[in-house]
């Protein structure tokens, strides 16, 4: 088989298997860690909820 622009090089070969990395490591964060945006500045005593349309719903939970 004949490569269009010569054969790779080493350094062709670690730059790809590098982006390969950086991809699969971005799709683990993003299946592993779906709600990573979800506001939570309320404090521990609110449980946000996100909707599938909307805003997320913010319920404060009740005291001891």
């Amino acid at each position: 088989m004949r490569w269009p622009y010569g054969y790779p090089t080493r350094a062709d070969v670690l730059g790809v298997l590098f982006a390969l990395v950086l991809v699969c490591l971005c799709a683990f964060v993003y299946v592993q860690y779906p709600l990573f945006r979800q506001p939570s500045g309320f404090g521990p005593d609110w449980t946000c909820q996100s909707m599938p349309k909307g805003d997320p719903v913010c319920i404060k939970k009740p005291g001891r």
